[in-house]
């Protein structure tokens, strides 16, 4: 009996082997076919050949061929029979829904999407007198919600069980950037189809405040507000008035007490324009600068806020073509924001910089939403998407019934009030007077301890050098720093930054481990949000750094992400260990 259940034993063992080197081959294939299908598709996410008919399809005729090879092999008997199987049975459930869902995508929706980006590319959308013509633009908003909604299956995606097998987790992990990549792609061009129309003027004329900021005098949403002035647009036709200089806007004080506490040392705000977006929530940020507007000389019926700073005029400069400097600097789409954010504070003299940034502001934002093709609009649809959420552009309206597709879209950020999105904010505003923003780098480490847990290491520098230092002025690197409480002098070349941490919306964050001189460390509460508030004092060469655990919201439904004050590049360094 005992040599019968062993030979049995074997033969089981033997079938298992085979079984399990037939599965093993079959998942390579899968895998061979979803990676010629991703590479395929990846074309997608460039305008250009979403454009062009041919292109477009022949990446698309080959993609389908691929998942759909893809999809039969892990719809097979094989597979249905070891999806059921302990340990492995997870994650063979979780390609098999992993190829239906690209599938669906390949058969379905990308044909969908090139034929509405085709239709839009044929129409016309110059109209009379240099206007645009926004019908076309209108037109598209049914086929491209309806995609939007079709290209949201990614949710159900994202639903699927995390596989536990390298070779499964890494090809998922590719399935899901692409899918995220198109899913951006389609909602942000979605959501231009309304909002270029309402912010153009299709609904009426609208007169937008423009506040141009410079992050090397940085605050919390952004930076320093250089200048004001509006843009008018009616029904396509759009004007870029005078940008004015914030001197004339020092006339009124803007914040409520709790801003004021917050920020009332070192050196206290005023909250007129300079310091407006010391406050992280831009709902805010437009109520007090039109509050300064509507006591200036200059006051008139504003619509809305639209805040650009260097990186944002560097990607439309990019876009539209270079500009060329009255000093014969040639701006491109590679150096303008390190000349606004530094050079020019070298090289053109005090008095003459706030002519320069005007020029350069109003010239962009001239081309900016002027002259567009259907390639542009996508280019900017695409660059906006990415400059509002890392916050290099904001664009609110004060009329509820556009609301959704300007601050409802993302284009307009406060501080963390999302529970199912969860963020946590860190936010810098320099309390020296000074452009060392510039040299002030960023990097972030975002661990996952748990389910709703994470771990955050976040580190400022100042990469401020000797050789660099003798190259500076005073006006670059501010003067020496008294500190607070008669702690001994900061050198010039410190910058002194107001350092707010915010926990997620329906979240906590634990105790705050510092090292570097880091001072003046307090809780409060500011428009309603609890913070954490402290000095940091980064002299030339030096780093602090802030540590802490976070729990996010049990609504959460997707991993937590940084936001933060932006820099001079579209992001700051964070390194996500999930």
């Amino acid at each position: 009996m005992t040599l019968i259940v062993l030979a049995v034993l074997i033969v089981l063992l033997a079938i298992a082997a085979v079984f399990g080197m037939q599965l093993y081959k079959q998942a390579k294939s899968v895998k061979a076919h979803e990676s010629q299908a991703i590479s395929s598709l990846s074309a997608i996410n460039d305008p250009a050949k979403l454009k062009d008919a041919a292109a477009s399809q022949a990446s698309i005729a080959q993609a389908q061929q691929q998942t759909a090879q893809a999809k039969q092999i892990a719809h097979g008997s094989l597979w249905n029979v070891a999806a059921k199987m302990p340990f492995v049975g997870s994650d063979i459930a979780t390609v098999q829904g992993m190829t239906e869902v690209v599938d669906n995508l390949a058969q379905q929706t990308l044909p969908s999407l090139t034929t509405a980006v085709q239709q839009l590319a044929d129409a016309n959308l110059s109209g009379a007198e240099g206007q645009l013509n926004l019908q076309p633009i209108a037109d598209a908003q049914g086929n491209f919600d309806k995609l939007n909604q079709q290209v949201q299956q990614n949710k159900q995606y994202n639903s699927l069980a995390e596989p536990k097998i390298g070779m499964v987790k890494k090809a998922y992990q590719q399935g899901k950037d692409q899918l995220d990549n198109i899913a951006d792609l389609v909602g942000q061009v979605s959501n231009a189809t309304h909002m270029l129309p309402s912010f153009l003027g299709q609904n009426g004329a609208r007169t937008y405040l423009l506040a141009a900021q410079t992050t090397s005098e940085t605050r919390s949403g952004g930076g320093l507000v250089g200048s004001l002035g509006t843009m008018t647009a009616d029904h396509g036709k759009i004007a870029v008035g005078d940008f004015h200089p914030n001197a004339e806007f020092v006339n009124g004080n803007n914040g409520t007490a709790e801003e004021h506490a917050v920020f009332n040392r070192p050196l206290g705000f005023s909250f007129d324009v300079r310091d407006t977006f010391a406050v992280p929530d831009v709902s805010r940020n437009a109520e007090m600068l039109n509050a300064s507007w509507q006591r200036s000389q200059y006051a008139c019926n504003i619509d809305g806020l639209i805040s650009v700073d260097p990186v944002f005029i560097q990607k439309m400069v990019e876009i539209n073509g270079p500009v060329t400097l009255s000093n014969g600097t040639v701006l491109t789409g590679e150096n303008t924001a390190e000349y606004m954010l530094n050079t020019i504070y070298k090289d053109v003299p005090v008095a003459q910089q706030d002519e320069y940034f005007e020029y350069i502001a109003k010239t962009v934002m001239d081309g900016a939403f002027g002259n567009m093709t259907v390639d542009k609009m996508m280019k900017v649809a695409q660059s906006i998407g990415d400059l509002a959420e890392n916050r290099h552009f904001y664009a609110y309206t004060f009329h509820d019934d556009e609301a959704k597709y300007f601050q409802g879209a993302g284009l307009a950020k406060n501080a963390p009030e999302s529970e199912t999105n969860p963020e946590t904010g860190i936010y810098i505003s320099e309390q020296n007077p000074s452009k060392m923003g510039w040299y002030i780098d960023r990097t972030s480490e975002v661990t996952k301890t748990g389910d709703k847990t994470y771990h955050v290491k976040y580190t400022l520098t100042n990469r401020m050098t000797s050789t660099e230092m003798a190259t500076c002025t005073s006006y670059i690197l501010g003067g020496e720093q008294k500190g607070v409480g008669g702690v001994p002098v900061a050198p010039s070349g410190t910058s002194a930054q107001r350092v707010l941490i915010y926990a997620p919306a329906g979240g906590s964050i634990g105790s705050i481990a510092v090292t570097g001189d880091v001072r003046d460390r307090s809780n409060a509460t500011m428009d309603g949000k609890p913070l954490n508030s402290s000095m940091a004092y980064i002299a030339p060469g030096k780093s602090v750094t802030y540590e802490f655990d976070v729990t996010v919201s049990d609504k959460a439904t997707a991993d937590m992400k940084l936001d933060q004050t932006p820099c001079g590049k579209m992001t700051n360094d964070v390194k996500y260990n999930y």
